[in-house]
Formats: structure tokens, sequence, C-alpha cells
């Protein structure tokens, strides 16, 4: 084997094992070596030797790779970007709950201040009278002594 052809075979390797070219690989040289044995004598050989029809199979490969991966990553950020709506709904809601909590809170705060203040008026009026009744019957043992 001369140096041109391990070289040729290196080539041809090292596009097989590149990242989606192996089957397009094989059907360019398939198609190649089969245009070769098909092809009139008047026509000239290809000007794209088989180190550059293996690149080419392996790109047209490739796209098809490259497509489904951005399609992936499309995906990915869309799940991303349904999470994170998701996320600020959650918070939403949250702070809303947590709002009404802290309202309900100060209602009942305020309720209890009222009943407390309702309590006080009510026992200091209650005082009030009970001092009011021991005065008037200290003034009637005082009338019944300076009347008896």
């Amino acid at each position: 084997m001369s140096p041109e052809d391990v070289k040729q075979w290196v080539d041809i390797l090292s596009t097989l094992l590149a990242a989606g070219g192996g089957g397009g690989i094989i059907l360019a040289v398939i198609g190649y070596m089969r245009a070769k044995m098909e092809r009139p004598p008047h026509i000239a050989p290809p000007s794209v030797g088989n180190n550059g029809l293996a690149q080419i199979a392996g790109m047209v490969m490739g796209q098809g790779d490259l497509k489904d991966i951005i399609d992936g990553l499309r995906g990915v950020s869309a799940s991303h970007d349904r999470c994170t709506l998701m996320r600020e709904t959650e918070m939403a809601f949250r702070k809303k709950e947590a709002e009404e909590h802290r309202e309900h809170e100060r209602r009942l705060l305020e309720e209890r201040r009222q009943h407390e203040q309702r309590l006080a008026e009510d026992k200091h009026r209650e005082h009030r009278e009970l001092v009011e009744a021991v005065q008037n019957l200290t003034r009637s043992a005082k009338d019944m002594r300076c009347a008896g």
C-alpha cells in the first residue's frame, strides 16, 4: 500500500468516527463505487475525491443530528421558561396568601382590642355604679342617724 492509500483509509476511518458521519459515508462510498462502475467512458472523473465525498456525506448526515440537538435545546429552553413562569405564579400566589393572612390577623387583633376596650368600659361602669351605690348607702345611713 502506498502512502496515499493509507492516508485515504485513515481519512475514511476518521470520518466514520466523526459524529453522525457513519451512515452517510458508507452511502457515499457505495454510491461513488456504483457510479464509477456505471459511468460511461466519455464522462470525466469527479473533481471531488473520495475524501471530499466522505466529508460531504458526513456533513449531510451530521445536519440531521444538529437539527435534533437544536430541537432538544429549544425544548429545554421552553421547559425552563415554563418552570420560571410556574415559580413566578407560585410566588405571587404565596405573596397574596401571606397578605390575606396578615390582613386576617390584623382584623382579629382589632376585634380583640375593641372587645377588651368594651370589657374595660363595662368594668369601669360597673365599678362606678358600685361606688355610687355605696355612696348612696352611706348617705342614707347618715340621714338615718341624723334623723334618729
